[in-house]
């Protein structure tokens, strides 16, 4: 883990527009008032609950609790450590952080110093520089197979260029040597799985990709992270397609094609096109429908819903229009559905892929066939009713439990019943009788409880030894009173003044709320109580604790009071009762003590210090009582 300076973490945070960041990921988040509020990109929700404080560079969502500041979003989103979220960061707002032991390759003195940020920088290099090799050595090669199998595709130039397709040389070891002269390792090319060791002579090593068409891949971000490379001949070994294997910077299962395209139009359009492959998404775009995304080396799954969520809610499944085509359909039905998706189903007349009818009908009609996609549930009425007589007792039953499967994954129960009355009405039978078929069909079912797949959490044994959370984080009486406080002290700087002067320091302990409660008093003492909030932000960027409860409070739109008077008594009140819960907790540390002394010295002490602190807190008791 590379070590980064304090001072750079703080120009890191000065620097970085948490706004300017969130709206690349939650492109419905919109101004509402001196906030910014959206759906939240880390659960789903319809209505928003996602808010950024542009004044404090923080976030808060109300519907699951996530908050932090701009490097606890980065993780989150990007699945980094903090190293890597504030290297990304770093990157992007031109800081320079000092590597004391920059990757080289597997050169290095020590293992246990390797960064693997400067790895994977490295390997984004790689990728960005190998493509664009290979799209100069498919133009500057006209006469190789590649490149006459390149011009059979009839790929519009324009779009070629867009999604920068090359070809590999029909080499061994083109690339190998290629990536050397460019001053990249051999370990660094293992990494990425771009060569492949010979079984038969241990040391040498081939290109992983030969004489294929090249189409990167690219993340969310618009980084070249991998690649796919098609078969240009039948007699060709291996499969249609082979795909990059997954690396540092290569997760297929997060990855969607032509995503970096069509983010922009998604918003706008309304809805996403969900396609098989790189080509039906090439074919999509220069036909206009910029909206066009595809699953990458892998079926469509729930980390890739989880993205598109993000961006729309409405999904146009567009597959081949044969069996596979059908089965996929379904099966991205069974994903979306629950995530409370709307879904579409685009065929192809004239062809059986985007592609097919974009060569065979023009850019036309693959528009015609996006604006006359078919509700899902309509579709999949057609298709049943092909299969099953919808007029004849049987046809009927099967018509229904096939639907039936389907509309019960509904998270909406007015969707659900919709599209019960609606299928009543189709099949001319009662929305009752279907009602209690769907609840006999679900209590068949054997339940499994819903698997969302997560990071590999480390055992308890490979965890940092630590030691008790602070008495603010564990006592539920001390953690409201500590939020209340912290909340006046945001918004009024008399509170604030008021806790300068009375709040005894060791009252308060190591716990985020505590600690944003000294910061922003130490901000009021520097005459800089404006900018707390920002400097709370700061200060817990590197907090290992869990920040939310203050980052919630960050979030908080609240109305100036008319007076401080209210203000002032509820500080005043907050400050008592911190004094008192830890008075409490002295004494009953004390107490434990002196039930483990023995006579003497030690504990005679303990018992004239036990006898002060009972009477402060008696005398604490008295005063708040003539208060009240």
């Amino acid at each position: 883990m590379p070590f980064i300076p304090e001072e750079v973490i703080d120009q890191i945070a000065a620097r970085a527009d948490l706004v300017e960041i969130v709206l690349k990921y939650v492109p419905n988040l919109k101004q509402a008032g001196s906030r910014w509020k959206g759906c939240c990109p880390f659960h789903q929700e319809k209505t928003p609950s996602f808010i950024v404080n542009p004044d404090s560079n923080t976030y808060h969502c109300f519907g699951c609790g996530a908050g932090g500041n701009v490097f606890k979003f980065i993780m989150a989103i990007e699945n980094l450590d903090f190293p890597g979220a504030a290297q990304m960061l770093a990157r992007q707002y031109n800081v320079l952080i000092p590597e004391p032991e920059p990757y080289r390759g597997g050169r290095k003195n020590d293992a246990s110093e390797k960064s693997d940020y400067n790895l994977r920088e490295r390997l984004y290099l790689l990728h960005e520089k190998l493509a664009a090799w290979y799209a100069s050595w498919l133009k500057n090669n006209p006469d190789s197979k590649a490149a006459a199998y390149f011009r059979s595709r009839e790929i519009d130039p324009v779009f070629a260029q867009r999604f920068q397709i090359g070809a590999a040389p029909d080499s061994w070891d083109a690339a190998l040597q290629w990536a050397r002269q460019n001053g990249f390792t051999l370990e660094e090319l293992q990494a990425a799985h771009l060569v492949s060791e010979s079984k038969n002579n241990a040391g040498n090593f081939f290109d992983f990709f030969r004489n294929r068409l090249i189409f990167p891949i690219w993340n969310e971000q618009g980084r070249v992270v991998g690649f796919s490379a098609r078969q240009i001949e039948k007699e060709q070994g291996g499969g249609k397609y082979v795909n990059s294997v997954e690396s540092p910077i290569f997760k297929k299962g997060r990855i969607l094609y032509g995503l970096n395209f069509a983010r922009p139009d998604i918003p706008k359009k309304g809805s996403v096109i969900l396609c098989e492959g790189q080509m039906d998404v090439i074919a999509m775009h220069t036909a206009g429908c910029t909206n066009a995304v595809a699953p990458q080396g892998t079926a469509f799954g729930d980390d890739q819903a989880a993205i598109l969520h993000r961006y729309t809610d409405t999904v146009l499944l567009a597959t081949d229009s044969d069996s596979a085509g059908m089965k996929a359909i379904l099966k991205d039905a069974s994903i979306l559905l629950p995530r409370g998706f709307h879904l579409k189903v685009v065929t192809f007349p004239g062809g059986k892929d985007p592609d097919e009818l974009l060569h065979n009908s023009g850019p036309e009609a693959v528009r015609k066939a996006v604006e006359d996609a078919a509700d899902f549930f309509e579709f999949l009425f057609r298709h049943a009713s092909e299969q099953h007589d919808p007029n004849s007792p049987d046809g009927k039953v099967r018509i229904a439990g096939t639907l039936l499967q389907y509309i019960r994954l509904l998270d909406n129960e007015v969707a659900r019943d919709s599209y019960l009355h609606w299928l009543a009405g189709r099949l001319g039978i009662s929305a009752e009788n279907l009602q209690i078929e769907m609840k006999k069909t679900e209590s068949r079912q054997v339940r499994q409880p819903v698997r969302q797949e997560r990071p590999q959490e480390s055992s308890e044994a490979d965890k940092p030894a630590q030691g008790p959370l602070p008495l603010s984080m564990t006592d539920p009486k001390l953690k409201i009173v500590l939020r209340e406080l912290l909340r006046h002290l945001l918004h009024n700087q008399a509170c604030v003044e008021k806790a300068a002067r009375e709040l005894p320091p060791d009252d308060l302990d190591e716990g985020p709320v505590a600690m944003a409660v000294t910061i922003i008093v130490q901000a009021h003492l520097n005459g800089n109580w404006a900018h707390g909030a920002a400097e709370i932000t700061r200060s817990l960027a590197a907090c290992p604790l869990d920040c939310s409860e203050v980052f919630t409070l960050l979030t908080e739109e609240v109305n100036p009071p008319k007076s401080d008077e209210i203000p002032l008594r509820i500080v005043e009140d907050c400050m008592q009762s911190i004094h008192v819960i830890h008075l409490k907790q002295q004494i009953g540390e004390i107490r434990r003590e002196l039930n483990r002394l023995p006579p003497g010295e030690e504990r005679t002490g303990l018992v004239g210090e036990f006898m002060n602190l009972t009477r402060e807190l008696a005398e604490t008791g008295k005063k708040r009582s003539k208060e009240t």
